[in-house]
């Protein structure tokens, strides 16, 4: 990500590989940033985005909203929880959560530190609501238990 700021206003230039989005405070100084990077670079200009790295975009004259609806909606599909309830909290205060006990495996499939990840990304996009429940298990990644694989989902 980078910044530009003249006086008041300010341009935000962000790159994801080979994708570039602009926000600015005013059309003149975004137009201004893109002609810049264009004197330099070949540019394909998609116009407004509605999507990018998974994440959905929905841009009116005042605001940007973000949404990761789509990502989680196929993560609760392929994890078989679509029908499942929803909670207030993202992790049940009164859960004890305990390392796996000794002499157990555990899940060594990588599916716990798979999902986890996916719900990290969704936590750093859009979501940090969920940061602490998901950071929480997180310090269970190495050998997770089946307690921890379903306090994850």
């Amino acid at each position: 990500m980078y910044i530009w700021c003249i006086g008041d206003d300010f341009v935000t230039i962000m790159v994801w590989v080979d994708d570039m989005l602009t926000f600015a405070t005013t059309v003149d100084l975004q137009k201004k940033a893109k002609a810049d990077v264009e004197s330099k670079w070949e540019i394909t200009d998609l116009g407004i985005p509605s999507k990018i790295v998974g994440i959905e975009l929905t841009i009116s004259p005042d605001s940007i909203f973000i949404s990761s609806s789509k990502y989680i909606n196929s993560i609760l599909l392929r994890e078989d929880l679509g029908r499942t309830n929803s909670v207030s909290t993202p992790l049940n205060p009164n859960i004890t959560l305990v390392p796996n006990p000794e002499g157990s495996n555990g899940d060594q499939s990588n599916l716990f530190a798979s999902l986890l990840g996916e719900l990290q990304y969704i936590t750093n996009a859009t979501c940090p609501d969920i940061a602490y429940a998901v950071n929480r298990l997180a310090t269970y990644t190495a050998n997770p238990s089946l307690q921890h694989h379903t306090t994850l989902k």
